[in-house]
């Protein structure tokens, strides 16, 4: 029987790209009524899947306090964050 509950889903968040269209800023970390947009994107899948993970460009230490792990560029770096999947 299918399991209803998600748990066996894995959600990744994309944040790699550059920011270029804000001026390098980071959008992950943009605070839209009163929290970062990464809080708001956590929130909205954390309910419906068993565990969310990121894909982030830069250093991964500034998402530390998000409590999810963290799957740095790497090798596709500076290539957007579709390229990183």
């Amino acid at each position: 029987m299918a399991d209803p509950s998600g748990s066996h889903l894995r959600a990744v968040i994309l944040a790699g790209g550059a920011g270029r269209r804000l001026g390098g800023v980071d959008k992950a970390l943009l605070i839209l009524h009163g929290r970062t947009m990464l809080d708001h994107a956590i929130a909205t899948v954390s309910g419906q899947v068993g565990a969310v993970a990121l894909s982030a460009a830069g250093d991964a230490a500034r998402f530390a306090r998000f409590g999810i792990p963290v799957l740095e560029d790497g090798r596709h770096r500076g290539k957007g964050p579709l390229a990183g999947v």
